[in-house]
């Protein structure tokens, strides 16, 4: 009996990943005999792919020698080299940037100003300097993801924004895909750190996570199966966008007014040594942002709550007070732990690169179906979380 065309697509694909996922995660070259037996795959078959893969040049055979006598085994390795990711997290004054390999690994960071530049000028020369750095081909550059403040339609432009207004309706995607000759993405800066801590951060094992970022302003966004929740419109969690709408008293505009001392940050620093006036602006502080939190809760149902606010020790110092004060705002027992975040102010520009792996990811890698590496994007040894 012939198997259906599409039903052997499918399998070959599914042992494309199989055979290109094993070499990745091994990160040196392995005999087919050993892939066969890793994967379950018949030898026959494991050649097969492996033929595909070395003609796509995602694999490529290697000289290992054998440990034994006679004529050593072919061994294939995974061409992590072969392309390259970036993600970009613009702000007002600056961005971050990320460049990585196939495999996920770090091939560069950088952080650089503004200087005046456009959003579309600032991306290019952020993935040129990073790149750059790391002595690494654009040639090679397969796909960028970008992360903006605000309300960003499916086309990856700007409909809203308080922080960059100048932006908004600029067709940002398009012009720096021109320029870097790649495929490019553009979601919300707060919503792709929601996306990096569910998949490699604080929420990782969980599908549904509550992502709160406490700033210069109040951000919040949702993660639902493991998927951003856009809505209709891309506006769920777009808390900042209702008119009128005050996280606290003295919020101006969607700023985040402090009393005891200039910055939310310094009050949480005097607050974590002890200081009586500023712990208490925190507790206020709780009390006045928890209504708006359990409601969303209540709504969503998360399975856990990822707060960020500066440092990791900033962060554990909101942390108790914001779920206590959240709880009182509940009448029923349940309710979703709150935890610090994980990725620190990288979360963004992680999520931006994780996004470009998921929205291109057959494009990038010309495999069907084959993972992001979320694992290693997000576990990397040289991060700096602060």
């Amino acid at each position: 009996m012939e198997t259906a065309p599409g039903t052997a697509h499918a399998e070959r694909s599914a042992n494309q990943v199989a055979c290109l996922r094993f070499l990745a995660d091994a990160g040196v070259a392995q005999t087919v005999g050993v892939i066969s037996a890793e994967t379950g795959l018949s030898r026959p078959t494991v050649h097969a792919v492996l033929d595909d893969l070395v003609a796509a040049g995602l694999v490529e055979p290697s000289n290992a020698a054998s440990a034994g006598p006679g004529r050593p085994a072919r061994s294939f390795r995974f061409v992590r080299e072969a392309g390259m990711v970036a993600g970009v997290d613009i702000g007002p004054r600056g961005a971050r940037v990320v460049l990585c390999d196939l495999a996920g690994h770090r091939l560069g960071y950088a952080e650089l100003g503004r200087e005046g530049r456009s959003v579309d000028e600032t991306t290019v020369a952020a993935v040129e300097a990073v790149a750059k750095e790391a002595g690494a081909d654009l040639a090679s550059l397969k796909a960028v993801g970008v992360a903006l403040p605000g309300v960003v339609e499916e086309s990856g432009r700007l409909r809203a924004s308080l922080v960059l207004p100048e932006v908004v309706g600029q067709p940002i995607a398009e012009t720096v895909a021109d320029q870097l000759g790649c495929l490019v993405t553009v979601d919300n800066d707060i919503k792709l750190a929601a996306l990096a801590e569910q998949r490699g951060g604080a929420g990782r094992g969980h599908s549904d996570v509550l992502y709160l970022q406490v700033g210069n302003r109040l951000s919040l966004s949702i993660v639902l199966d493991e998927e951003i929740r856009q809505g209709s419109h891309r506006i769920a969690g777009e808390l900042g966008s209702q008119r009128g709408m005050r996280w606290t008293r003295n919020a101006q505009r969607g700023q985040l007014v402090w009393t005891s001392r200039p910055t939310g940050e310094a009050v949480l620093q005097a607050a974590a040594a002890g200081d009586a006036e500023a712990k208490a602006e925190i507790k206020d502080f709780c009390g006045q942002i928890a209504g708006r939190i359990a409601t969303v809760v209540l709504v969503v149902d998360p399975d856990v709550v990822v707060v960020r606010c500066g440092g990791a020790a900033e962060t554990t110092t909101l942390l108790r007070p914001l779920e206590a004060a959240v709880a009182k705002e509940l009448v029923v027992p349940e309710r979703p732990p709150f935890v610090a975040a994980a990725l620190g102010r990288e979360a963004a520009v992680l999520g931006a690169a994780g996004h470009a792996f998921d929205r291109f990811g057959s494009a990038i890698y010309g495999v069907q179906n084959y993972p992001s590496p979320w694992n290693k994007l997000t576990h990397d040894d040289e991060r700096n979380y602060q």
